[in-house]
């Protein structure tokens, strides 16, 4: 799961008229995409990531998550490996099922960052605070999809910047994230559900019989 955010300069090639205009279409992406996570209190999609290292070798993961705020995710990979991850607004959970094992820590020390920061965070920042936390740039279109790429004013843990692709209605459709290790990872999202009804059982975990569970500070 793990998984974290900035503004524009078109001086050069087109000259100051033109970079202001820039400037405004940069800040009305990052305002969209601002106010509709900011008005997303539930989320729900299937997602599939690929992970490529600086090695060149590739990592997949295919799964269905399920945000509600306030700090509520369930993370569930279902390929090529099981797992599970969630927050329950007071821990955070880690099971394994190959490994029959589950580690449980405060959320606090869940150290939120990437998509769960952005999913879980904006209810509760303002728009002013977003800006006073991350850089947004407008980084075009492509692929049917406007792109603003956010980065974080502070450094955040294993995060360089992100950029999020988002449809026609400001719902994010595709994250590419970029960490320190010099890996990309790409998120595509489907069947994406804002502001249904969601079971709090989703957000409920029991560690099954015989599953050894670790307890960290």
């Amino acid at each position: 799961m793990m998984i974290r955010y900035r503004l524009a300069h078109l001086l050069a090639a087109f000259g100051f008229s033109c970079a202001v205009v820039g400037e405004a279409y940069a800040l009305g992406a990052a305002d969209r995409m601002i106010e509709s996570l900011a008005s997303t209190q539930s989320l729900v999609a299937d997602f599939s990531q690929t992970t490529v290292m600086a090695s060149s070798r590739l990592r997949t993961q295919a799964g269905t998550f399920w945000v509600s705020k306030p700090g509520l995710l369930r993370w569930e990979v279902k390929k090529p490996y099981a797992q599970l991850q969630i927050l329950n607004g007071k821990e955070f959970w880690l099971y394994d099922p190959d490994l029959a094992q589950a580690t449980v820590r405060p959320m606090s020390a869940a150290n939120l960052t990437g998509i769960a920061a952005l999913l879980l965070s904006s209810s509760s920042l303002s728009r002013e605070d977003l800006m006073a936390r991350y850089s947004f740039r407008n980084s075009g279109r492509r692929d049917g999809l406007e792109w603003v790429e956010v980065t974080p004013k502070k450094e955040e843990p294993g995060v360089l910047k992100i950029l999020v692709g988002i449809d026609d209605e400001a719902i994010a459709r595709r994250f590419e994230i970029q960490d320190a290790l010099g890996q990309t990872t790409r998120v595509s999202l489907e069947n994406v559900l804002k502001n249904t009804i969601i079971d709090s059982s989703q957000f409920e975990f029991t560690p099954p019989r015989g599953v050894a569970v670790l307890r960290t500070p």
